[in-house]
């Protein structure tokens, strides 16, 4: 019995080791992103920068010395998440104590692109009906600063962190 006993006492021992670490490894790689995409982030940060962009219908980039292209989409988490960050980038252009055009590029109709703008209270201007791929983005949230010759000096990729939604703001202020 006692041998019954011990051998059980092991098993629900290992079993609880196991549960605990798969509970760890998937809180892991859902709340951090693996490395290799950690990698493909930043190439494609990396591929974007220097790039030239067209102008799109309606907006010049030469209008403004410096403009911030928010890549978004409705239905986009991580956009939808960022949303009160786009606010405060668009609460500082109006301010003036932000050195960049935030303009919000979204492949959506106008109505439901603009309501995901309204409903964040955000007070940036917008590109609607735009494929993504005209500026050369292949996934949302993109944040792209371009120089009055429409050339990516900066990009990021994804949803920022505190320390990189700091990153665009000191980069806009150069």
């Amino acid at each position: 019995m006692t041998r019954w006993r011990k051998t059980l006492e092991i098993v629900t021992n290992v079993a609880i080791l196991a549960v605990c670490c798969l509970i760890g490894w998937s809180y892991f790689t859902h709340k951090h992103l693996s490395f290799g995409a950690q990698a493909a982030i930043g190439e494609q940060e990396i591929r974007l920068q220097g790039q030239s962009l067209p102008n799109l219908p309606g907006y010049r980039w030469g209008s403004h010395q410096k403009t911030l292209v928010l890549a978004i989409r409705k239905g986009c988490h991580f956009c939808e998440a960022s949303l009160p960050f786009y606010k405060q980038l668009g609460d500082l252009e109006k301010s003036n104590s932000f050195h960049a055009h935030v303009l919000a590029v979204m492949p959506d109709e106008k109505n439901a692109g603009a309501g995901v703008l309204q409903s964040s209270g955000a007070a940036i201007d917008g590109v609607f009906d735009q494929p993504l791929d005209a500026i050369k983005v292949s996934g949302t949230p993109t944040l792209l600063l371009l120089d009055a010759d429409g050339r990516v000096e900066h990009a990021w990729v994804g949803q920022l962190s505190a320390e990189r939604e700091k990153e665009v703001i000191v980069a806009a202020e150069k």
